[in-house]
């Protein structure tokens, strides 16, 4: 009986060591890591800081003014800024200035035009939104115009998102915007009212987005008032140093503009491009292609800002195509 109970005693010392035993070992197995190693070890998104202004907490209904979630590593567009229109449903205010010159070899003898403009974009639901992309003021100062100064068309419309795939960082979107005649004939405005229904389509591939988007703009007018005009944009941006400087994108976007029509209010070989539509009188056939380089820096999740450098491939003293530089700020939800 002693032997018994010396034996068990001993099974259970030997069993409470052991555990013991591993239990120091585990412990000392798994560094302790200081506050300080932990925070410097999380991956950092944007340049400034990664907090929003705001909780994502649900207003009304799911996706009213948060839209849709999970693509926040593309960086949107900014050439064209009227009628290429991101896949991405939010909300947000954007303000634009737009510095174009004319070529001296066009029909406008060179020149410049400054936009001051500034984009509004509501989230109603996950999918659809509503968009303000056309208003502001011009500044214009042609060599065969006289120097004049007046408000923009108008312009709102809608979208909805299609396809929301955040796995594969996919998105769909079709829409349309209603553009009035609203804007002072002095800087070319004012002139057609117009309808352009288009298709806008993103996907990722990790550090590299690309973005397209296709627009056929039909003028609403008695005659031939306006041209009717189809223009496509292709953007392309890559996060540049993500461990380091993250949040710096440069970007890439090569547009195009095809006038398909010829109208009966502006005796001119030359259209309007994506600042208005003039209804020229002998555009038809005849396209514009051009290329953007430059770069968005987004320094929080809610605050951007974009840059290019826009220069025609096509020959720039058959339309109005001299060189552009667009600057935008971003507020987003």
């Amino acid at each position: 009986m002693r032997t018994n109970w010396m034996s068990r005693n001993l099974i259970s010392t030997g069993t409470f060591l052991a555990l013991a035993s591993g239990t120091c070992l585990a412990q000392e197995s798994v560094p302790t890591s200081d506050p300080v190693s932990v925070t410097e070890s999380i991956e950092k998104k944007y340049l400034i800081s990664d907090e929003p202004f705001h909780e994502d907490q649900e207003i009304l209904w799911k996706g009213f003014l948060s839209g849709a979630r999970g693509f926040e590593s593309f960086a949107n567009p900014v050439g064209n800024p009227i009628y290429f229109e991101t896949p991405l449903n939010n909300t947000g205010l954007r303000l634009l200035y737009i510095h174009h010159e004319f070529d001296k070899d066009s029909v406008l003898g060179g020149g410049h035009l400054n936009v001051y403009a500034a984009q509004a974009r509501l989230a109603v639901t996950e999918r659809f939104g509503l968009i303000a992309t056309k208003d502001g003021y011009s500044d214009l100062n042609a060599d065969v115009l006289p120097k004049d100064e007046g408000w923009n068309d108008i312009a709102i419309g809608a979208k909805y998102l299609l396809i929301k795939d955040v796995e594969n960082q996919f998105l769909l979107t079709v829409g349309a915007r209603w553009m009035w005649e609203n804007g002072d004939a002095e800087v070319l405005q004012g002139g057609v009212q117009e309808l352009s229904p288009f298709v806008s389509v993103g996907k990722g591939f990790g550090r590299l987005n690309l973005i397209g988007n296709i627009t056929y703009r039909l003028p609403f007018d008695d005659g031939d008032e306006g041209n009717d005009i189809l223009q496509w944009d292709v953007h392309a941006d890559i996060e540049l140093a993500p461990a380091k400087l993250p949040g710096i994108f440069g970007i890439v976007e090569l547009h195009g503009l095809h006038y398909l029509t010829d109208g009966d209010r502006t005796p001119l070989p030359v259209g309007g491009l994506d600042y208005s539509n003039l209804g020229s009188t002998d555009v038809e056939g005849n396209s514009v292609v051009w290329l953007g380089i430059g770069g968005r820096l987004k320094f929080t999740p809610n605050t951007s800002m974009g840059a290019t450098y826009e220069f025609p491939l096509t020959p720039a003293d058959e339309d109005i195509m001299g060189d552009r530089v667009t600057v935008d700020f971003e507020l987003t939800w």
